[in-house]
This record gives C-alpha cells, sequence and structure tokens, in this order.
C-alpha cells in the first residue's frame, strides 16, 4: 500500500520531516500547504506534489490517507479537527496548541473518528530510550534529573509567550515527556523561575526549575534555560538496581539528526550505548508503517498520550506563578 500524504508547514520541523520522509518507500507526499507561497511550492517540487496555502482547500481537494501537521504551536486552529472530518490520520508536531481547550477539542474529534494519531515526541523513538525503557521495566523509579539548556532560537514567534507558550512549552517538553515515559504520571509539581540574562528576544523567564511528585512514588526534577551559550540536553534516572544518564544532541544539516547516548550502571554492570539512527526518521517511518499497516501498536506518543505531556507542562508554568504547588490535571 502506498501512503498518501500532505503537510501542512514545510519549514522548520517540518522541513525535516520532509527530508526524512524521502527515503520512507511507503510514503507517497502528494500536496504540501503554507502559508508562504514560495515555501509551500519549492518544497512541493521535490515531490511532484501540489501546493497550497490554505490547508482548508487542500483537505477538501485532496484524498489523503495521513496529514502532518507542522505549524507553530500558536498557529493550530481547525487543521487537525477538518482532517479527521476527512478520515485522515494525524501526525502533529509538537507543541500541540498553547490552549489546554485547543488540545481538548482535537483529542476529542481524533477519539471520536477512530484515526490514528502520532505526536512528535521522538525521543521515545531513540534507541538509548528503548533500552532504557527496557532497564527500567519492572523496577522502580526513585528520582528523574533532566535539564533542556539552550539559547534561544532565531523564530520571532519562539520569544512570545502567547505564540510558543514559553521553552517549558515549546522545547522542554521532550524532557518532561520523557520523566513521564520512565517515571509514570504526575501528581504534583512546585517550580520557580527567573530572568536574569536574556533581554527583550523573549518576554518569559530565562531560567526555571520544576520539582514533581509522581503517583507512584518517584520524585522528578527538570531545569531549562535558554540563558545557556551551550546546548546541554539530558536525563538522569534512578531506580531499583539502576543508575541511567540520557545524553541527547542535534548532528548535521539538510536535515539534522537527533541522537543520543546512555550510559549508566545496572545490577552492578556498567552499560553504554550510542545511538546509530535519527530518532526524527525512526518516528515518521513509524507513523507511515502505522498508517500502512493499521497497526496503532507503533504509535509511541499517540496524540492523548501527549496530551498529558502538553497538560504537564501548562501545570509546571500554572505553578511558576501561582509559587504554590499545583494539582496536575489528569
Amino acid at each position: 500500500m502506498t501512503v498518501d500524504i500532505a503537510f501542512i508547514g514545510a519549514g522548520g520541523i517540518g522541513s525535516i520531516h520532509l527530508n526524512n520522509i524521502e527515503d520512507v518507500d511507503a510514503a507517497n507526499v502528494v500536496a504540501i500547504c503554507d502559508v508562504s507561497e514560495d515555501a509551500a511550492t519549492t518544497a512541493a517540487d521535490r515531490f511532484d506534489a501540489t501546493a497550497y496555502t490554505d490547508h482548508e482547500e487542500m483537505l477538501e481537494a485532496e484524498s489523503l490517507d495521513a496529514l502532518f501537521v507542522a505549524v507553530p504551536p500558536f498557529a493550530h486552529t481547525n487543521q487537525e479537527t477538518l482532517a479527521v472530518e476527512h478520515d485522515i490520520d494525524l501526525f502533529v508536531e509538537k507543541p500541540i496548541a498553547v490552549s489546554a481547550s485547543t488540545a481538548e477539542t482535537v483529542d476529542d474529534a481524533i477519539a471520536a473518528a477512530g484515526v490514528h494519531s502520532q505526536v512528535g515526541h521522538m525521543y521515545r523513538y531513540a534507541s538509548v530510550v528503548e533500552r532504557a525503557k527496557e532497564i527500567l521495566d519492572g523496577r522502580d523509579v526513585a528520582l528523574l534529573d533532566g535539564r533542556w539548556l539552550g539559547g534561544v532560537p532565531p523564530s520571532g514567534w519562539w520569544g512570545v509567550k502567547e505564540k510558543s507558550g514559553g521553552q517549558l512549552v515549546e522545547q522542554t517538553a521532550h524532557i518532561f515527556d520523557l520523566v513521564r515515559y520512565f517515571g509514570g504520571e504526575v501528581d504534583d509539581v512546585c517550580a520557580a523561575s527567573g530572568k536574569n540574562v536574556v533581554g527583550d528576544e523573549i518576554d518569559f523567564y530565562d531560567t526555571a526549575s520544576a520539582t514533581m511528585t509522581h503517583e507512584n512514588g518517584a520524585v522528578s526534577h527538570v531545569s531549562t534555560s535558554s540563558a545557556s551559550p551551550e546546548e546541554l540536553i539530558d536525563l538522569h534516572v534512578v531506580g531499583d538496581g539502576v543508575k541511567l544518564h540520557l545524553e541527547f544532541r542535534f548532528e548535521g544539516e539538510d536535515p539534522p539528526r537527533a541522537l543520543g547516548r546512555l550510559t549508566g550502571t545496572v545490577d552492578g554492570e556498567r552499560i553504554e550505548l550510542e545511538d546509530d539512527e535519527d530518532a526524527w526518521k525512526r518516528e515518521v517511518e513509524a507513523f507511515v508503517e502505522a498508517v500502512e499497516t493499521d497497526d496503532a501498536s507503533l504509535l509511541r506518543s499517540p496524540y492523548r498520550d501527549a496530551r498529558g505531556t502538553f497538560e504537564l507542562t501548562l501545570s509546571v508554568d500554572d505553578a511558576l506563578e501561582s509559587a504554590v504547588p499545583e494539582a496536575v490535571k489528569q
């Protein structure tokens, strides 16, 4: 089966997915939509696809099996709900929205339609995360401690909180997602933030830190900063007989690759594993295969689960404002 696919969003992360999907045999990109006509046309020409600047027109005109929605957080309007009305399977890049109500509306529509869905938490497809998940299966986790440190991305909307959600929602969601993936659901969170380094490039905190208690008794901590001159993305996990350290990095261009490294101790034995394949590529391959074979088990980050990560980041953001522990919406 050939999977007929359209894209909404041809730049940024959309361009990374387009580059990776070229190597997926079952994928047939038939249409690309972008608010920039030049971007849509340039991307469409690569695939001999049809270019659009209006996603409603595209969804009405094309017969699609799957749709990639790769737009900035504030730009999610009716793309997903219109797609599921046409029985189209969805790949939605994170963050899935900037408001809880938008995510709830889309989640309900996906559930009602029964379509497949995947959200771009690519680290769930990293081989080092797969191995860590295998190691932790059946073990009690005591502590998770993660960091996302870096600078301010060049896109103008990223520095505007009502458009991006802030760094917690837009970037560090990847670490919060792994905290849930390994540590289970979160009960409560308390958090603090400050802005001492970055100036007018952003209208929110440049540094934040959150401590969480999980339903199963684990404790987790995540720090984030856009004031760092060097990038650092990692997660420590401590549990019964294990101490793991996951490190993540981006390498190369056109497209860049999302890679990782796992080190630690398991039952007294040292372990070390390097990723040999791009997590972005693996998540795209898995989604196309899930659509092609109608196998939802291949989808490690369905929309409903990803909504849990999104709600967690919003709860952390609320805790930053209130400075008191916040119950996490389930």
